[in-house]
């Protein structure tokens, strides 16, 4: 049998004073005499006691559980299904950032999909992440109307604190990069303020180097989705780009699997960039392929940080802008053929 995990009660008797004088003593509140409050540490370690962080966040009026919701791409998954964005590993990278951080503060971090019932769980937790909210977000909205703490990554039109990339400057760093001279952009939705500074980069750099802007939409994020949009792209007879440069790294492998399919060399005839990296696009594909690094795992622990001082008291509203960096590979690195 295991033994009885020690309480608060037990200090209080072993150091013989009261429960509440226990609790101020571990706790460094009240007024307690040095000495008391030394004894009662000593009893506590003695004894192996830990508190009750239930307890602790009763006493608090907290639940200790943030939770984070990434916004939909397209109109799939459901109540009961999984969404498509969680096979995008950049959410996947900024979940871990986040989780960590939050462990840290003293939170668990509980993630929840993104549906017309995940409202209801708001009031069950202290304070809300959403990631990649649109322009309206309604579970942003309904936050902010109960008037629950809650950050984003990447803007919104609610007055609330954000953490995000410069994505116009990344962006058009990448497009430098690019030895091509008429590069198309390929995206799978444009509600995204990561995706509208992209999409307002690239058309200001095609204007800059007076190139035809090339926009190609897949109906979702993932590569099954994208693959047979951007295949009768490269196939078009009247094909005028010599680069894809895409929103996600999905995109980029549906891109670089279908220009192999076409016996489309790369990046002799065809450069690929992704604006966001994974671990995928250095490995298993016939070109790794060059990519902006995002950061994600740090956006998820700064997210965490910012939603961590609203629940403890600060209203003022913060952003936090975040540098990308270029990691150049074998789909950029060669000069295409003309």
């Amino acid at each position: 049998m295991n033994p009885r995990r020690p309480t608060i009660k037990d200090v209080a008797r072993e150091a013989g004073v009261s429960v509440a004088t226990a609790s101020e003593a571990l706790n460094g509140k009240g007024r307690v005499a040095p000495a008391t409050r030394q004894n009662v540490i000593e009893v506590a370690e003695r004894l192996h006691y830990t508190p009750s962080r239930t307890a602790k966040n009763l006493n608090a009026g907290r639940t200790g559980t943030i939770a984070l919701a990434v916004s939909p791409m397209s109109g799939g998954g459901g109540a009961g299904s999984l969404q498509p964005e969680w096979d995008v590993e950049y959410y996947f990278r900024v979940l871990n950032g986040a989780s960590a951080r939050a462990f840290t503060k003293g939170f668990l971090l509980s993630m929840i999909p993104f549906h017309g019932t995940s409202h209801g769980f708001l009031n069950s937790t202290d304070g809300l992440i959403v990631v990649d909210p649109g322009a309206d977000d309604d579970l942003v909205d309904q936050a902010v109307r109960r008037g629950i703490a809650c950050v984003t990554i990447g803007r919104n039109s609610r007055e609330v604190s954000w953490v995000d990339n410069d994505f116009f400057t990344g962006t058009t760093q990448s497009l430098d990069h690019l030895s091509a001279r008429s590069p198309a952009l390929f995206l799978s939705e444009t509600t995204s303020s990561y995706v509208r500074d992209e999409l307002s980069a690239y058309l200001e750099w095609c204007a800059a180097a007076n190139a035809n802007p090339t926009i190609i939409r897949s109906p979702g994020p993932l590569v099954d989705e994208a693959e047979p949009v951007i295949s009768a792209a490269l196939s078009a007879d009247d094909r005028q780009f010599d680069a894809v440069v895409t929103t996600l790294d999905t995109l980029a492998i549906a891109t670089e699997r279908s220009a192999r399919q076409l016996g489309i060399d790369v990046p002799e005839r065809l450069q690929i960039l992704s604006l966001a990296d994974s671990r995928y696009l250095h490995f298993g594909l016939q070109r790794s392929i060059t990519a902006l690094d995002l950061h994600p795992v740090r956006l998820g622990e700064l997210a965490v940080e910012l939603l961590v001082s609203q629940i403890e008291g600060d209203r003022e509203r913060r952003q936090e802008l975040l540098p990308t960096s270029l990691t150049i590979r074998e789909s950029t690195n060669a000069t295409p053929a003309r």
